[in-house]
């Protein structure tokens, strides 16, 4: 039993006072009689009586405090609790990685798991709710908490199977986050089973649920594929291919690379069974278009039977190294496939509309430039002839304190702990951006317009151990790329599917068409740059037209972890399909007992009416 309202106890006060109002009694007064004889007789006949009187007398207080008591008791609201059984609500998990594409006997396991999801959704009781949530690459609500049958069927209907790895276990930590560890709500995982992610995360047994589509075990796939052009006076490429045998029995596998219908390699390769075999060649002569390596297998996934890369005409990248000399710098530079180097000891500002025509970007090291109005440029250890930056004093020794990880020129550079002798202490105004904070002064500053693109390094490299660090030659490609986007090199860009491409643009671009490589066309609006391209979502090739530039990017599974389709024996993190009774969480039912008091005590108060009517 329970009571919801204990504070009511508190009425049991007034039962003192019923019983302090019954102690009252009238004075006597003392009275002269004749004789006691007659008394004594009454008194005799009255004491056989006398309990049953006393009982009369004390009955509208029995019922007073009988009458109190049943009062306070259903104020206190008490409440008989029973434990009982109820239905759960759902987030179905449907995985929709590329591995379910493997074919079965009925089916692909995608149709597979879309019927399963089908089921539990005819299987939901009426009261309760279902959510869905996709997982590919990054996990999608498709439908939130919902019990419409109709609404759920057709989300999982119109749901698709992508060329991209999943990611099972941001999947399921984000359908936890729903439930919120309510064990009135329950996880569903509808999938093949091959979620190598999981193997180190704890989850709660109790609140997951793993129905599994399985078939079509037997695979070869290609996990890598890279284009390198070789430095030499002839033009040559290296090309890197590597094929895995996912299949419990060995293969021979046929392999061909083309360009064009112009076959480059043709190789039977022999595989047992987890063999990975690296085809590394040269081809030599002129190479410019889509090349695609093939794998001549019927396997149960033919996506990764398939990769792509794309070589595209050689673009020369021409830097003017002006001022001071700076060996890591220089030897960097000189080290970049397509990009020449120019040395100047001073540029003139007559002289410099001439050196823009012949550089793509150029660079400044302590010596102060130009007025600048136009072009690429990075200066090092000086400041431009900008009322928006300048630096009015030396700071010793300064730290660093925080930089823009998400800027194009800052990906993937670590800045931790870099030690500089000194530096200018930059001051950014409105229209200038801080990439790299010191204390109450900017290290590294940007100016970005259509006409104009200024990075300015508060520092001399030579007075600093950045370039000792990894994160030195990681800088000056992101420089190279961000100044002179479309320097980037011989190789088109490739990605995984579902990853999203940073595209960089010359000039100023409003609107981009994109080819997929169904041959369907889409214009896009680019508001920024670089422009994050996100709909790469399938295997082939791509291709940007925006004014008069085309460029392409490759779009690949490559990726050996999706490729194995074999299903883990034993997946501990989830708990079996359980029966009906499992899947049932345990509620409490609650039985107010008031109106049954109330009713009770309305009886006492009848009674001690009663009773007060007829003067007992």
């Amino acid at each position: 039993m329970t009571w919801l309202n204990p504070a009511a106890f508190a009425f049991l006060a007034a039962i003192p006072v019923i019983l302090l109002l019954h102690s009252l009694r009238y004075r006597r007064r003392d009275v002269q009689v004749s004789t006691l004889f007659l008394w004594e007789q009454v008194m005799r006949e009255a004491h056989g009586s006398l309990g049953l009187r006393r009982l009369i007398q004390n009955l509208p207080l029995i019922l007073q405090i009988l009458l109190a008591l049943l009062i306070t008791l259903a104020l206190a609201n008490p409440a008989l609790t029973k434990s009982v059984k109820r239905s759960k609500d759902i987030v179905l998990v449907l995985d929709t990685s590329a591995s379910m594409q493997t074919r079965t006997p009925q089916g692909t396991r995608f149709e597979l798991a879309k019927q399963q999801a089908l089921d539990v959704v005819q299987e939901l009781p009426s009261g309760r709710q279902m959510a869905i949530i996709a997982a590919g690459r990054q996990p999608q609500v498709v439908t939130f908490y919902t019990d419409e049958k109709a609404l759920l069927r057709q989300s999982i209907s119109q749901m698709q199977v992508t060329d991209a790895p999943g990611n099972m276990r941001e999947a399921v930590l984000l359908a936890l986050s729903f439930t919120q560890g309510r064990i009135t709500q329950e996880v569903v995982v509808i999938g093949d089973g091959a979620y190598q992610q999981l193997a180190d995360l704890e989850l709660p047994r109790s609140q997951i649920r793993h129905i599994q589509v399985a078939g079509g075990e037997d695979n070869v796939g290609i996990v890598r594929l890279a284009f390198r052009k070789v430095i030499q006076t002839e033009p040559r490429y290296e090309v890197l291919i590597a094929v895995k045998n996912f299949s419990a029995e060995p293969r021979e596998v046929p392999l061909q690379l083309t360009l064009r219908r112009r076959s480059l390699l043709e190789r039977q390769l022999k595989l047992e069974p987890g063999e990975e075999t690296v085809v590394v060649t040269e081809i030599a002569g002129r190479l410019r278009g889509a090349a695609h390596a093939e794998i001549l297998v019927e396997d149960a996934l033919a996506l990764d039977n398939h990769a792509y890369g794309v070589i595209a005409a050689q673009t020369q990248t021409w830097v003017l190294l002006v001022g001071q000399s700076n060996f890591f710098l220089e030897q960097l530079l000189t080290s970049i496939p397509g990009v020449q180097v120019n040395v100047a000891p001073d540029v003139s500002e007559d002289a410099l509309p001439q050196l823009l025509e012949a550089n793509h970007l150029m660079i400044f090291n302590g010596v102060q430039p130009p007025p600048l109005q136009r072009g690429r440029y990075l200066l090092i250890n000086t400041v431009p002839h900008d009322p928006r930056l300048q630096a009015d004093r030396v700071v010793q020794q300064p730290e660093v304190i925080d930089w823009e990880r998400q800027h194009p020129l800052l990906q993937y550079v670590e800045l931790t702990d870099v030690q500089i002798e000194e530096s200018l202490a930059l001051q950014p105004l409105d229209g200038v951006q801080s990439l790299i904070d010191g204390d109450g002064i900017s290290l590294m500053s940007v100016i970005e317009e259509p006409s104009l693109r200024l990075v300015t390094l508060g520092f001399d490299l030579m007075r600093s151990d950045l370039p000792l660090r990894v994160a030195f030659p990681v800088l000056i490609n992101n420089l190279l790329r961000w100044l002179h986007p479309e320097g980037e090199g011989a190789v088109a860009g490739q990605v995984q599917a579902g990853t999203p491409y940073p595209l960089f643009f010359e000039t100023s671009v409003s609107e981009v068409s994109v080819q997929s490589p169904q041959g369907a066309e889409r214009t896009y609006e680019v508001q920024s740059n670089p422009w994050l391209f996100s709909d790469a979502q399938q295997v082939g090739v791509y291709i940007f037209r925006y004014g008069e530039s085309k460029r392409y990017l490759t779009v690949n599974l490559l990726d050996a972890a999706e490729s194995d389709i074999a299903p883990a024996e034993a997946l501990p993190t989830f708990a079996p399909s359980g029966s009906e009774a499992e899947r049932q969480a345990m509620g409490v039912v609650q039985t107010p007992l008031w109106p049954y008091l109330l009713l009770l005590a309305m009886v006492a108060g009848f009674g001690e009416w009663l009773i007060w009517c007829r003067d007992w």
